[in-house]
């Protein structure tokens, strides 16, 4: 093969490979005096002998063949030693499948540094010995982890790495230049960043006070912290700054995901977007922080996310969604121009920003720029209210904030028009 070494270093990173494997492993499982098969001197020679058969016989591999079934009988006689003590409750033996496995990767590390390239078998050991060296944290994080997660790992790789490469790429319809391909791409695209957030604000948030979940909350929704935090506020004796500010902290959060969704798939979009949207997103952090340094760093966190961010409806729900907005302004924009755009993303803005963004960035239109900044400006106008009504007269100076902020867009949308 291509990039193959020589035979010469081929055998010698096979033995150096072995050895660095046998070393790890007799680390790991020499403890305690327990009796384990494999080791310094065990691995290094399964792979040298690999690759040595793999020499004399490469066209079908027969005679390493031999070697791996040997290598596998062990193993298997000894997992099922293994299992055996275990049953009795009796200690010696430790490993499990993971011994019969390192001997198998031990022969197979032989004919992989003299027949592929040399990063393929270095790639190879490195994996393994870090596996055996992380095994306390990999069982820590597996109790860790709910199974709901996994789950939801499971559906992200079914949307991205099966359906979406598959999906048909021809428009859906002349007067809609949206293709299924670009429909689908939207909802991967979305349910991973919306994943991505929602594991931030669940796991790394936690106990780091509200401003930090807000600031994790505004990637995820918004909208969903505003009302959060406003609930709270309503329920507090005394004001709460960090909850104030977390409110707006979390709409100064919403302009930078709407640069990065406009930058995922239009990077000239997200580069005429960048200025404005950076200068609404540090006006509105001044504005938080001048909230915060007015009182003290109390609150209550925002709720973690609930529900999953890759459910089947909600992904079907957002592809709708960005087929109607797609369709709406293709019609409008083609009949009435700039005005018809800014028709949609005025009544677009109480609503999802993401599908208007992935639209316009998926079928670029004259007046793209003002019309996402109008539909920023008619969603915090939104989550003005929001404040003002589930945080009673506790909201109404955050919600103030957010409507100046509304009011700041609407003018700033009409002049780049």
């Amino acid at each position: 093969m291509d990039g193959a070494p020589s035979t010469a270093v081929g055998l010698a990173l096979a033995l150096g490979l072995g050895l660095f494997l046998g070393l790890a492993f007799e680390e790991h499982y020499g403890q305690d005096g327990v009796r384990r098969p494999g080791g310094v001197r065990t691995y290094p020679t399964l792979s040298l002998t690999g690759a040595v058969l793999w020499l004399l016989e490469p066209r079908s591999g027969l005679a390493f063949l031999v070697l791996l079934l040997f290598v596998a009988a062990a193993g298997l006689l000894y997992w099922r030693a293994w299992i055996a003590v275990q049953a009795d409750g009796q200690p010696g033996l430790r490993g499990g499948l993971m011994v019969p496995a390192c001997g198998l990767a031990a022969a197979a590390i032989g004919p992989a540094s003299v027949a592929l390239p040399s990063w393929i078998p270095l790639g190879l050991t490195m994996a393994l010995v870090l596996l055996l060296r992380a095994r306390t944290s990999l069982h820590s994080l597996a109790a860790r982890v709910p199974g709901e997660e996994i789950t939801t790992a499971a559906r992200f790789i079914v949307l991205a790495g099966v359906i979406l490469p598959v999906v048909p790429r021809e428009p859906i319809a002349a007067w809609l230049p949206v293709t299924p391909f670009e429909v689908w791409l939207a909802v991967v695209a979305m349910s991973g960043i919306s994943w991505g957030t929602y594991l931030l604000q669940r796991y790394v948030s936690t106990g780091h006070g509200p401003l930090i979940g807000a600031i994790l909350g505004g990637l995820w929704s918004s909208t969903a912290v505003t009302v959060a935090l406003a609930r709270d506020l309503k329920g507090a004796q005394t004001r709460q700054p960090a909850t104030e500010a977390g409110i707006v902290a979390a709409t100064a959060v919403m302009f930078a995901r709407v640069g990065l969704v406009a930058g995922v798939f239009d990077t000239a979009l997200a580069l005429a977007l960048a200025p404005f949207l950076a200068g609404f997103a540090a006006v509105t952090a001044i504005a938080a922080g001048l909230l915060l340094a007015r009182g003290t760093r109390q609150g209550v966190a925002p709720p973690p996310p609930t529900g999953n961010p890759l459910r089947i409806a909600p992904a079907i729900a957002f592809a709708a969604l960005f087929v109607v907005i797609s369709a709406a302004m293709a019609l409008l924009g083609g009949r009435f121009g700039t005005a018809g755009l800014y028709a949609v993303a005025a009544i677009v803005g109480l609503g999802d920003l993401d599908a208007f963004t992935i639209s316009l960035a998926t079928t670029p239109q004259p007046g793209a720029v003002g019309a996402i900044l109008l539909a920023c400006a008619s969603n915090n106008l939104v989550k003005a209210g929001y404040a003002a009504v589930f945080g009673g007269g506790r909201g109404l100076l955050p919600g103030a904030v957010l409507a100046v902020i509304a009011a700041a867009g609407f003018a700033v949308a009409l002049m780049v028009r």
